[in-house]
Parts: C-alpha cells; structure tokens; sequence
C-alpha cells in the first residue's frame, strides 16, 4: 500500500507594516536568515507563485 500524502497549510491574517516583513521572509529577499540558517538563497530563483499577488 502506498504511503499517505498529505501538506500542512497555515493561514494567517497580517495588516499594517507587518505585511512588508512577512512578504520579505516569505520571497526569501534577505541576504541572511538568522532564524534558519539553513535556507540556501541560491535555490530562490526555482520558487514559483500558484496564484500572482
């Protein structure tokens, strides 16, 4: 039997100057992540939008 696929989806709302920050972290535009060093920046130009903002 195959194994179970599945995805973990989080959903938040941001307003206000927060939205600049999370945008930022969720683009991957900063040079260093302090939080995750593990994030390799090189890789960045593969992400892609589902859905354009």
């Amino acid at each position: 039997m195959p194994k179970a696929q599945y995805a973990i989806l989080r959903f938040a709302k941001y307003k206000g100057p927060e939205i600049s920050n999370i945008e930022a972290h969720n683009e991957r535009t900063k040079e260093k992540y302090a939080s995750n060093p593990d994030v390799d920046t090189s890789k960045s130009h593969l992400n892609f939008h589902l859905v354009e903002p």
